[in-house]
């Protein structure tokens, strides 16, 4: 068999590899829930189902627009200090943002209720009040607090590539910074905004597990879901009030891609974009505009701080309160009965993001470098699991991989998998951006010289691509660290990760362990997020 040949053969296998990727860890679960909505249940139908939840629908929509409101603006003033604010202020800043987003998504309700439950160390020690901290308050503002770190990063991308000229120009006329903010910066940043609204909302109503820790009677649409699964055992409503996430999903992913990409956003990574020099800006913050976004982000910052160290308290003191004595119970504890889910929790993140990795790969190199037809439909697919809420997904394998002929659940691969399919959106924007950066004639050259289309992938493009691989990796085993959502269904008792002795530990008021396993994950994301960086991402090959 000639060289040629075999190379059709292996562009065939890997086509063929990601299309069933595609079909069968996206496609088939998804439409496992969307079908599951459709079968007659005992609860009346989907319309049945809807009147029941009427009021919990009502709560997460509440939510969900306060809390899109309180992180963006919140977001916006932080991005535009980080931007355009003091260059050591700016990086101190930065960082907090940078840790924020490779936590666990509920340390922050954590920290709430170490702060101003009825024994806080606010509320209680400070102030001498035993109040209750649970309801749609701390629902809020923890959601706020912690989806305005990703938001920090959308806005800044944007902010970054402000018409210079156009800011100077205005300067220049005599205009204050208020109304250059108002004329010039504001309407470039509408775009940014109304996605970062879209995604926070979307966020927040299929956010599941600050509403239980810290909501009390606060019910949403994600709790629903969760006790109609676990609780009744009722798929089929648990499938409708997923169809209602996913709808909502859906319009906000439409409306992202009619307003066009404002960014290259990737969660947890810790290379960071080029800062423009505010001198060269020609925009410094200062002013009414200065002061109130200097003024909200000292207040986001020393947050922050207060927050971790809280958790660090929490992690090496015993009970609750200023005087709680030093203690390593909660070490040997982490050390005796976690360890194992540390571990699991790391081995599944690394196989998830090398999975998402490869995928991504393939899916840029065939539907955007290639353009090879269906390619429309492959990049919807690969897009679709990021795009619509985690506890979707998770329903939808559930359903489909419960059963032959491929029978999954209860496994560690499903784990995997879902955690895979979930970042395949990044890592293919992430390829896709660097293979746009190189020249559709090195492809050219080589398939003159001889080469078949793997050759041209692994030894023309894959060399040129090491940034994007490093991206990818650090995108992938962040996120997979700290999920929850999308596998809420999906742990069983053998394959526990750290994540969800967190949850359990939290839920069950063991607030020292739940502290220690959050310092070791975020320790643990660091430390491989700076491994990932020294390696793929300082520099470029």
């Amino acid at each position: 068999m000639s060289r040629r040949t075999l190379g059709r053969a292996a562009d065939a296998g890997l086509l063929a590899l990601l299309a069933a990727f595609c079909a069968i860890f996206i496609a088939w679960p998804i439409g496992s829930f969307v079908l599951q909505a459709a079968l007659p249940g005992e609860s009346g139908g989907v319309a049945g189902v809807l009147a029941n939840n009427a009021g919990t629908l009502a709560n997460s929509a509440f939510a969900g627009v306060l809390t899109s409101v309180i992180s963006c603006a919140l977001a916006l003033a932080v991005a535009l200090v980080v931007t355009f604010g003091p260059v050591r202020w700016a990086r101190v800043v930065n960082a907090l943002v940078t840790v924020s987003m490779i936590s666990p998504p509920f340390v922050a309700s954590l920290a709430y209720i170490e702060l101003f439950g009825r024994r806080g160390l606010i509320t209680h020690g400070i102030l001498g009040l035993s109040v209750s901290p649970y309801g749609w308050q701390g629902v809020v503002a923890m959601q706020a607090l912690f989806f305005a770190a990703i938001n920090v990063i959308l806005l800044r991308s944007v902010l970054e590539r402000v018409d210079k000229s156009a800011v100077q120009a205005a300067l220049d006329l005599g205009a204050p910074m208020s109304r250059v903010f108002a004329d010039v910066v504001l309407p470039l940043l509408r775009p940014a905004l109304a996605v970062s609204l879209l995604l926070t909302f979307v966020r927040s109503v299929s956010d599941y597990a600050t509403p239980v820790v810290i909501g009390g009677k606060f019910e949403t649409i994600a709790t629903q879901i969760y006790l109609r699964v676990v609780g009744y055992s009722d798929l089929t409503s648990a499938a409708v009030l997923n169809l209602v996430l996913f709808a909502v999903a859906t319009v906000a992913f439409l409306a992202y891609r009619r307003l066009g990409s404002v960014g290259s956003v990737t969660s947890g990574s810790l290379a960071s974009s080029v800062r423009p020099d505010p001198d060269e800006a020609g925009f410094r913050l200062r002013g009414p505009v200065g002061a109130f976004a200097h003024a909200v982000t000292v207040v986001f910052a020393a947050f922050l701080v207060v927050l971790y160290a809280t958790i660090l308290h929490a992690a090496f003191t015993k009970g609750m309160g200023w005087n709680a004595p030093f203690t390593l119970d909660n070490l040997t504890h982490l050390v005796q009965f976690d360890l194992d889910s540390l571990g699991r929790s790391v081995l599944y993140s690394l196989l998830s993001a090398l999975l998402s990795c490869a995928m991504g790969l393939l899916a840029a190199y065939y539907a955007h470098r290639r353009r090879l037809k269906g390619a429309a439909a492959l990049d919807f697919l690969t897009t679709l699991p990021y795009a619509i809420p985690g506890i979707c997904l998770g329903l939808g394998y559930i359903l489909a991989f419960n059963r032959p002929p491929l029978e999954l659940v209860g496994t560690g691969a499903i784990i995997v998998l879902v955690l895979a399919s979930k970042e395949v959106a990044i890592s293919t924007r992430a390829f896709t951006a660097a293979l746009s950066q190189v020249s559709p004639e090195l492809d050219m050259a080589a398939r003159d010289l001889g080469a078949t289309q793997p050759d041209v992938l692994a030894g023309v493009l894959l060399p040129n691509l090491r940034e994007a691989v490093g991206v990818s990796l650090v995108n992938g085993f962040s996120s997979s660290m700290v999920a929850y959502a999308a596998v809420i269904f999906l742990i069983a008792p053998g394959h526990k990760t750290a994540i969800f002795e967190l949850f359990d530990a939290l839920s069950g008021g063991k607030y020292g362990d739940a502290a220690m396993v959050s310092v070791a994950l975020i320790a643990i994301t660091t430390l491989v997020n700076v491994v990932f960086y020294k390696l793929l991402l300082k520099r470029r090959s």
